[in-house]
């Protein structure tokens, strides 16, 4: 409830409510845009540049709807125009390969930020699909429309995504043995 009494107040340009929205929102927001950023200063900039998209268009904000995955689309697009803007490259070769969501993992004691890590070392565009998939669970027809690719290319990535985490776990696996 005070969440929507907040947006009323930032609809009125009251700044002490667009603190108290940003002071709410600012944390887990910049985690999102750490995960699709390849370094903390993009993931500012595209934090930045989401607040203002989110502020401008508020008042096509719907209040019977949830507002944080409302916001949360806003943030996400910000970080591909952040993407896009600093030349990283997200053009993702065009592969028909079947989705294979059933791949074993190994067995890992790694922590979440040793996690993040191996996926922020993926190049672009597996790291840009993985997260729009598994972290943000968009389907691959809403990643294909957002990234004006195709579902398959969208399928493809993801599975290039997978095996390099899996890779990935397995050379760190042999490496402490």
């Amino acid at each position: 409830m005070e969440e929507h009494i907040i947006i009323q107040n930032c609809l009125k340009n009251d700044r002490k409510s667009q603190n108290r929205l940003y002071d709410l929102y600012h944390r887990v927001m910049m985690a999102v845009c750490l995960r699709y950023c390849k370094d903390e200063f993009m993931a500012e900039e595209a934090l930045q540049n989401g607040f203002i998209k989110m502020f401008l268009s508020l008042n096509s904000y719907e209040p019977s709807r949830p507002f944080g995955p409302w916001f949360r689309r806003i943030i996400i697009n910000s970080c591909l125009d952040q993407l896009a803007k600093n030349q990283i490259n997200i053009r993702i070769e065009e592969e028909h390969m079947e989705d294979h969501a059933n791949i074993e993992y190994p067995e890992t004691d790694y922590s979440h930020r040793e996690l993040m890590k191996i996926v922020q070392s993926m190049p672009a565009g597996y790291r840009t699909v993985f997260n729009m998939y598994v972290i943000d669970d968009m389907s691959h027809q809403e990643i294909a429309d957002c990234l004006h690719i195709s579902e398959a290319t969208s399928r493809s990535q993801l599975f290039k995504a997978r095996n390099y985490i899996k890779s990935t776990l397995n050379n760190l696996k042999k490496i402490t043995l």
